[in-house]
């Protein structure tokens, strides 16, 4: 296949998380393509695709999920509290695994127009974290607000905008996501409809998926408690769903015995290729990917 770029990651959707993940990308070193296609969708995977390997690939991500459930309390930034002091953690014990809490997981990201679905395990610096609710997250912070604003998803969007401008990373605008691209079962790319004809683009590291330009609630009201707001890429291990979301708690420690950081690979071999990465065959997925796959 002809390809017109070749990047690490392609973000196909510039809501809040496609923002995210170019900032991420960017701050590590990486090349992003970061594609706009001007429409927030309620369903945004697979949206007005027409390649049938690409909609089977998200059927099959989806398949256990049921319809998205999108209440109206689903639209603003999700928030989380993350306890400033975590217990610690003696290195003797590993949380369980248990399936039906990435499906619950996948869920939620699928409803809120702040969620993403990566085509493979994210291989990037994150910082994982017990939440008050005892979940265990892979979090990634993006950047910090102050806990004084009344509309508390435009501030986060705005400063995710501000962000990807500061940076110098380009919107491509009216790139609708045609088709991904599979060799061997992996997602190597994607291709773009746009006004002047498909666009094709390669990537190193897989395409994150989002919701288009994202059509913001109305400021809510919600008061939250904090003397520092994170917002953060949040991922749960061996899950391909995410969202972004607003962490009250201290800064995270990336040293120490209470969180530790994981899988710098990207940062370290950022030119690599997709060879490490889980495969999906055109209608053979086989469930959840496994531990570290």
């Amino acid at each position: 296949m002809e390809w017109d770029d070749e990047v690490d990651v392609v973000c196909a959707g510039a809501g809040a998380a496609g923002l995210a993940h170019a900032i991420a990308l960017g701050d590590l070193g990486g090349e992003v393509f970061l594609a706009d296609w001007g429409v927030a969708e309620r369903s945004w995977l697979g949206a007005d695709t027409e390649d049938e390997c690409t909609r089977r690939f998200f059927a099959e991500m989806t398949s256990d999920l049921g319809p998205p459930r999108r209440q109206s309390d689903d639209l603003g930034v999700p928030v989380r509290a993350v306890p400033s002091h975590p217990p610690a953690d003696t290195g003797r014990t590993v949380a369980p695994f248990v399936g039906s809490r990435l499906r619950d997981w996948a869920a939620q990201c699928l409803a809120t127009p702040f969620g993403y679905l990566s085509t493979r395990l994210p291989d990037w610096s994150a910082t994982t974290v017990q939440a008050s609710d005892d979940q265990i997250l892979e979090v990634l912070e993006i950047g910090a607000l102050a806990a004084d604003s009344d509309d508390l998803s435009g501030s986060v969007v705005d400063l995710l905008t501000n962000g990807v401008a500061a940076r110098g990373i380009a919107v491509h605008a009216d790139h609708a996501l045609q088709r991904l691209v599979f060799e061997e079962g992996v997602a190597v790319g994607a291709v773009f409809t746009t006004p002047g004809g498909p666009t094709a683009v390669r990537a190193r590291h897989g395409v994150t998926v989002t919701s288009g330009a994202m059509e913001l609630p109305q400021a809510d009201g919600r008061s939250v408690s904090g003397d520092i707001l994170r917002v953060c890429l949040v991922g749960q291990r061996a899950s391909r769903f995410g969202r972004v979301e607003v962490l009250t708690a201290e800064p995270l420690a990336l040293s120490g015995s209470t969180c530790h950081a994981r899988g710098r690979r990207l940062h370290d071999n950022l030119r690599e290729t997709y060879r490490h990465s889980g495969s999906w065959r055109c209608g053979k997925l086989h469930g959840y990917p496994s531990l570290g796959e």
